[in-house]
């Protein structure tokens, strides 16, 4: 019956030994892309009309940024915003889930900013913005300055 036991227990193990580094090895990286990296820049163009869409991709800019930290990359971002989304930046619009996700978000080094000329076309009072969003003349002009800065620009629609 030992023996039996002790042959057992030793087939386990090297079953295990053989699972548990390929399923390691196949666990999602961006080693490659990353490669030789200590830090990136990326500017975030949001242009998006909807509530839902905006929760999602503020989501995804924090699941992107923990992602990076995890993998010992120090990411700087900017996120700006143009465009209809404007109106869910005021804090009656934001109150409920965007405000904490971008407060968070500011928290963990991200800077937003919303451009005047947006806020002014889709007639939202600059008073009543976010206050963890800095209000930019035109989020153009960052976008173009950001990139000659160095950031990697990313679209978000």
């Amino acid at each position: 019956m030992k023996r039996f036991a002790i042959r057992a227990m030793g087939r386990m193990l090297l079953l295990l030994a053989i699972i548990v580094p390929a399923r390691a090895a196949d666990a999602p990286n961006d080693r490659e892309a990353l490669s030789g990296l200590k830090t990136t820049r990326a500017v975030f163009d949001m242009r998006v009309p909807d509530r839902e869409r905006l929760i999602f991709n503020l989501e995804l800019i924090k699941e992107t940024l923990e992602g990076m930290a995890a993998q010992r990359v120090k990411p700087q971002m900017v996120v700006t915003f143009r465009g209809p989304g404007v109106r869910l930046l005021t804090r009656e619009q934001a109150a409920d889930e965007i405000a904490p996700l971008v407060t968070e978000l500011k928290r963990m080094g991200v800077r937003f900013e919303v451009c005047t000329v947006a806020t002014r076309i889709f007639k939202v009072d600059k008073a009543t913005i976010l206050p963890d969003v800095v209000l930019v003349g035109n989020s153009l002009i960052s976008l173009i300055g950001y990139q000659n800065q160095g950031y990697a620009l990313v679209i978000l629609m």
